[in-house]
């Protein structure tokens, strides 16, 4: 069986039922056809027996010979026997019916009347006796050529029945077999046209709501799942590419002029000593800002490694870090001013990754105010607000200020890399917070808001919340 396919093996097996379910039948019909045609024999002995009997006292000559019982179109047979089982009635010598003990009984009234089975001259016979007065009981006999006659046709018959329903349940079952597995083949041809293809795609049409249409659904399902998956993936892949190329077009820049000043120290001895200490400045410049880029790259790709560990949350106060990460800021941009209002606000998060979320906007807008500027700060309400006194943000750079390596026109002269606000929607991702932008002439302002019951979400590609409308910029 096993080199039949599925089609096949219910083929066969509904082939085999229906041949049971033919030969159960036909066997039965077999032995009913049989029985009727024997009773229907039986009963004509017992009639033509009954009328002899009441036809006998007044006319004897019912019982006289009536011809050869060789010939089926003869009449039955008949013959009286007597209790000491002397034939009384005419009969040929050679045609005489058999008497023994019970036929004697029967006579004497001693024994009920019985059928037998006997052969005479070679035909099958079949006789009643039973008592026809006291002393006397009368023979009936015929011959069953007709029943085995009729008994064998109808046992041809029904092996013509037989097969003719054989082979009409052989191809009933491979169309109904192929029709049951129709659904079967399209799961198949789905999945070896994915495993083909490699996309998920094309779905089966589904149709009832029997199992294999369930199956058909959770299939679909399945193929929905996976192409998600490869989407997933496939973007994964392209925000990993274009990382480490931004990182490696970031990095050639500093590398570059870090390579350049090296190559001045060389000739120290023959520079100048302002020379020589400005070097030295440029070098420190520009290997902090390696750092700061190596460690912004190394914070995004933690991140966005799904096998990373997960950060531990725990119950912080909003204001106090805010607070900490503004001490920083005042030292670092001692030229800008900064005005504080901070009200007590706690919620769950990381941090670390928030400091650096906080620090990240503060340097920000002290960067893009003027050196007279002020920078606002407020937190109450679950929000942080950073409000600059820049010149604001263009329009046309507003859907993009979270982008990694993204700069605008206008900031390309100014210090960094394009990757602060990145890490700002990275984290808020993280900790399911809503940032909001509002930009005029004036300056602008970043926002978080924070939910209720604030727990961060584990992996979340900030760049995807960012990209699907997670951000709110208003003008």
């Amino acid at each position: 069986m096993s080199r039949f396919g599925l089609r096949g093996r219910i083929a066969v097996f509904f082939v085999l039922a229906m041949a049971l379910a033919l030969a159960g039948m036909a066997a039965a019909a077999y032995v009913v056809v049989g029985h009727e045609l024997n009773s229907t024999l039986d009963l004509s002995l017992r009639r033509q027996a009954t009328r002899i009997a009441r036809q006998f006292p007044a006319e004897p000559s019912v019982a006289a010979i009536s011809g050869p019982c060789r010939y089926l179109a003869a009449p039955s047979c008949v013959q009286v026997v007597g209790a000491d089982g002397g034939i009384r009635s005419e009969h040929l010598p050679d045609q005489s019916l058999p008497v023994n003990a019970e036929t004697r009984a029967v006579a004497a009234g001693s024994a009920d009347a019985f059928f037998t089975d006997f052969s005479l001259d070679g035909y099958p016979m079949r006789m009643y006796t039973v008592q026809l007065e006291p002393g006397s009981a009368v023979q009936v006999a015929q011959r069953a050529d007709t029943v085995d006659t009729g008994r064998r046709r109808v046992g041809l018959a029904l092996l013509a029945a037989a097969v003719a329903g054989l082979l009409l349940a052989a191809l009933l079952g491979t169309v109904l077999a192929r029709r049951a597995l129709a659904p079967v083949g399209a799961l198949t041809d789905a999945a070896e046209r994915v495993a083909r293809t490699r996309d998920p795609k094309h779905h089966i049409a589904v149709s009832g709501s029997d199992e294999l249409a369930r199956l058909a659904v959770s299939v679909n399902t399945m193929l929905d799942e996976l192409d998600a998956a490869l989407t997933a993936e496939r973007e994964s892949r392209a925000a990993q590419q274009r990382l480490v190329a931004d990182a490696s077009h970031e990095l050639r820049t500093p590398l570059t002029a870090l390579r350049t000043n090296i190559d001045l120290l060389r000739r120290a001895e023959r520079m100048p000593a302002g020379d020589l200490a400005e070097t030295v400045a440029a070098l420190r410049v520009q290997s902090e800002e390696l750092s700061g880029l190596v460690t912004d790259l190394i914070d995004l790709a933690r991140a966005d490694d799904p096998d990373a560990v997960r950060e531990n949350l725990e119950d912080l106060r909003l204001d106090l870090l805010t607070a900490d990460c503004l001490a920083v800021t005042r030292r670092h941009w001692p030229a800008v001013g900064f005005e504080a209002d901070l009200h007590p606000v706690t919620i769950q998060g990381v941090p670390a990754r928030l400091a650096r979320a906080i620090t990240n906007l503060l340097d920000n807008a002290a960067k893009f105010s003027p050196p007279d500027g002020l920078v606002r700060v407020v937190v109450a309400d679950r929000a942080l607000s950073v409000r600059d006194s820049g010149p604001g943000i263009p329009a046309a750079d507003l859907p993009h200020i979270f982008d990694r390596f993204y700069r605008s026109q206008s900031a390309r002269a100014t210090p960094g890399h394009g990757l602060g606000l990145a890490i700002v929607a990275q984290v808020a991702a993280l900790h399911r917070a809503t940032p909001e932008v509002e930009s005029t002439s004036g300056g602008t302002c970043f926002t978080l808001t924070f939910p209720e019951g604030c727990a961060a979400s584990g992996k979340v590609d900030a760049e995807t919340v960012v990209r699907s409308g997670g951000l709110i910029l208003g003008g």
